[in-house]
């Protein structure tokens, strides 16, 4: 196995991916998978036409993020490429069209699997404008199983080799790669669990039979001993996994007295409110790093999904975060994405996250 990235801060989506490519392809031999990720207003269909023409037919996947990121910058505008050589993948692109996107799920992933696949991993991208996310890798894993893997990130844009949307997803399966995987966010419950007992889509109507903005403002009076903004705080609503572990799930607005979260949540949820310490989450963000880099017995590369939210959380204190990691990962090719949501199986299933970390390490497995 050999693998290359490329970063490129261009302003032009053309060159910026172009540029990306030069350093992470080899004329010599083309990739058998490459990741490309950009971030900024660019063109999609300039994007996908760069890179269509720079590899030349071989499989490639991505999709547009807030952020793309490194040990030292945050980089809003530009490129990220990751190559893979000595396996083997292949993508499918699907759009929902209006589609119930379980059933887009079951599709997808019923036109990426064949046979003698068990045991490889699959990288999901799917559309952020979509609030069912979860529902639709839902639809993905019951086709899949648990014999696999599963990594991936929310996007504005995806794409593959077949071409590109904004309001599908994007899938690789990669094989003869071995993965360990590390999620974590650093929130913590506080008070009593609350009941969602009115809900519509992704929007929250009701918690405990009351107004919801009004019982989560309740809920963080209790903590907090004053009031404090819903948006962009450092609280938001977690599902509890069962097993101590909190799925965060982010708060974007307030409408009307409901909450409008990132996704949609199953009816009758117990969610609680969660609260971090945000000097404490760079070095959360070093511990999830490590403990998964320690796991693999051969890495040698590592994909990074980390929530815009803890970016947007941690402001000019996210380079701390980035340099923990990086500094962690001593070398290893990474490229780190500021995504819109985080996809991981490291609780057996795959789940979409927010707010959180995910660390993907790739290697041979002996």
């Amino acid at each position: 196995m050999r693998v290359a990235v490329g970063i490129s801060q261009n302003h032009d989506p053309r060159a910026a991916v172009f540029d990306a490519l030069a350093q992470s392809i080899d004329d010599a031999q083309r990739p058998d998978l490459t990741v490309i990720f950009y971030a900024g207003k660019f063109d999609p269909d300039a994007v996908w036409q760069a890179a269509c023409s720079k590899l030349a037919g071989r499989p490639f996947m991505g999709g547009s993020v807030a952020g793309i990121f490194t040990d030292e910058n945050v980089f809003r505008e530009g490129a990220a490429a990751l190559s893979l050589y000595g396996i083997a993948a292949r993508t499918r692109l699907v759009s929902t069209d209006g589609q119930r996107v379980y059933d887009v799920g079951q599709q997808a992933g019923r036109d990426l699997a064949h046979d003698g696949d068990q045991g490889s991993t699959v990288m999901i991208l799917p559309s952020v404008r979509n609030p069912r996310l979860s529902v639709l890798i839902r639809g993905v894993y019951s086709r899949l199983g648990p014999e696999f893997q599963y990594i991936g990130a929310g996007t504005g844009t995806q794409f593959t080799e077949e071409g590109h949307t904004n309001d599908g997803v994007a899938l690789a399966m990669i094989k003869n790669v071995h993965f360990t995987l590390g999620t974590g966010h650093g929130w913590i419950p506080f008070g009593e669990p609350m009941l969602i007992t009115r809900i519509e889509g992704h929007r929250i109507y009701e918690l405990d039979g009351q107004p919801a903005a009004t019982r989560f403002r309740n809920a963080i009076r209790q903590v907090a001993k004053q009031d404090a903004e819903l948006i962009g705080s450092n609280y938001q609503l977690g599902i509890p996994c069962g097993n101590g572990d909190y799925i965060i799930r982010n708060i974007i607005s307030s409408e009307d007295e409901a909450l409008v979260c990132v996704t949609a949540f199953p009816s009758k949820s117990m969610v609680n409110l969660m609260t971090t310490s945000v000097l404490a989450l760079p070095a959360i963000a070093k511990r999830i790093t490590e403990e998964t880099l320690i796991r693999h017995p051969h890495p040698r590369f590592a994909f990074l999904f980390d929530g815009i939210s803890r970016e947007r959380l941690l402001k000019e204190n996210f380079v701390q975060e980035s340099r923990n990691i990086f500094r962690t990962l001593q070398g290893l090719p990474a490229v780190g994405v500021l995504s819109y949501g985080q996809i991981d199986s490291s609780f057996g299933i795959p789940l979409l996250h927010s707010s959180a970390l995910c660390v993907a390490i790739g290697g041979v497995s002996g």
